[in-house]
């Protein structure tokens, strides 16, 4: 009854809800993760690996595998140097915007704010970008950032009104985490990947790029056919 109901709603809200099932099914490892990966965060220099780690506990479980703190040991360490590109690329974006928001603040009339905003706008793209991007990279054969990124880009144009609906769903678990700190305290951060990993999977059964995929390895290997 409850599947035949969730079948019924939009499939943004569909991911939704099997996110939230399936981060509430492994909670207390979702929780756990959460607290090392806040401590992670505060040495800085392990922040980047540590999302990844989560990312990748995340990926698994969306995938039925629940992994716990030994999955996110196994993350963090596959995807340590990948990890730490990613965050270089978001301290270049994070001083390019401060740098572009200090000088166009000091253009007189209207061209200031409005070249301020501009600026705003494409950061705030990237950002969303970064909730396909970095389950994307879970899911390729090689972790390539820029393929990610490319595909988290798309994924977001493609489908601007499905993208709106997470938006806002991961920008409340934010406010939330802002305002009561309970959020970020109980695994908020994990369920925003749990989100953008199961955003990612749908979408990649939706196109149904698996199947393409597999046709074109049947092609290039004929003998690995059925027969």
């Amino acid at each position: 009854m409850a599947r035949s109901l969730i079948s019924r709603m939009p499939l943004a809200v569909q991911v939704l809800v099997n996110a939230l099932g399936t981060w509430w099914d492994d909670w207390v490892n979702q929780t756990v993760i959460n607290l090392v990966w806040a401590a992670c965060q505060a040495t800085i220099v392990l922040g980047p690996p540590a999302t990844f780690g989560m990312a990748y506990v995340a990926n698994r479980l969306v995938h039925g595998e629940a992994t716990g703190l030994g999955g996110w040991w196994q993350g963090l360490r596959r995807y340590l140097g990948v990890s730490w590109l990613w965050g270089l690329a978001n301290l270049v974006v994070a001083v390019v915007l401060y740098a572009n928001l200090v000088m166009y603040g000091s253009f007189e009339g209207f061209w200031g704010p409005l070249l301020q905003g501009a600026a705003l706008s494409v950061v705030a793209l990237w950002v969303v970008v970064q909730l396909y991007a970095v389950p994307f990279l879970m899911e390729q054969t090689e972790p390539k950032l820029v393929q990610a990124w490319r595909n988290g880009l798309f994924t977001l144009l493609a489908a601007p009104g499905y993208s709106l609906v997470l938006i806002v769903a991961v920008a409340s678990i934010l406010a939330l985490s802002f305002v009561t700190l309970a959020p970020l305290i109980l695994g908020g951060p994990c369920l925003i990947l749990v989100i953008g990993n199961q955003a990612v999977i749908e979408r990649l059964e939706h196109f149904r790029v698996r199947e393409r995929e597999a046709g074109v390895s049947e092609t290039a290997n004929p003998d690995s056919r059925a027969t």
